[in-house]
């Protein structure tokens, strides 16, 4: 990712700043390198590039509308061992946020309204993971619409992963599409408590 992804990351976080207030955590992927942009200022505190991104993750391990179970779990492990160390840097009351066109791409799939901002929540990440997961190693995929390109399942397998282990309720996705710019919203999801 150039540096077009944190521009893309900073964009974000201040459009949510703006609109939403509080701190703020966007995320916006690159197909290699994905960017964050973290802070509860006038200005993110930090703009940090992830070696992690979305169409690298689906060439290495998810080629294939059946990768299967080791391919699977090698992609998964990648991602942890990439975004677990994000976790102290993240506030505790942090929302996060993205205009990321492939979450927003998640949120309709998964059948969320199409609103310039839709709460995408971890269950409903977690819930639409587990059906891939599903088609992935065999279901016969008549008997679900969830797309089963590798690009798609990387990209919901790096958010669940990124929404578990940072420990947020959910993602506040934003449609900027042509004719559907984001606007303002209510806040949404933050991060949830620790147990």
């Amino acid at each position: 990712m150039s540096d077009s992804g944190s521009r893309r990351a900073r964009a974000s976080w201040s459009q949510a700043r703006h609109d939403l207030g509080g701190d703020i955590t966007a995320l916006e992927f690159g197909d290699t390198v994905s960017a964050v942009a973290l802070g509860g200022q006038s200005e993110p505190t930090r703009v940090l590039r992830l070696q992690l991104g979305p169409g690298a993750l689906a060439r290495r391990h998810l080629r294939g509308a059946s990768p299967g179970e080791a391919a699977i779990e090698a992609a998964i492990a990648e991602a942890e061992e990439r975004i677990m160390p994000l976790r102290p840097l993240v506030a505790a009351d942090s929302l996060c946020v993205s205009r990321d066109p492939r979450i927003a791409w998640i949120a309709d799939v998964l059948g969320l309204p199409r609103e310039p901002w839709v709460d995408l929540r971890t269950d409903a990440v977690e819930e639409g993971f587990n059906r891939w997961v599903a088609i992935a190693l065999g279901r016969p995929a008549t008997q679900d619409t969830l797309p089963t390109a590798a690009e798609f399942a990387a990209s919901l397998l790096v958010l669940r992963e990124w929404l578990h282990h940072l420990g947020f309720a959910g993602i506040r996705a934003a449609r900027t599409t042509p004719g559907h710019e984001a606007a303002a919203a209510p806040r949404g999801p933050r991060r949830r408590e620790s147990s």
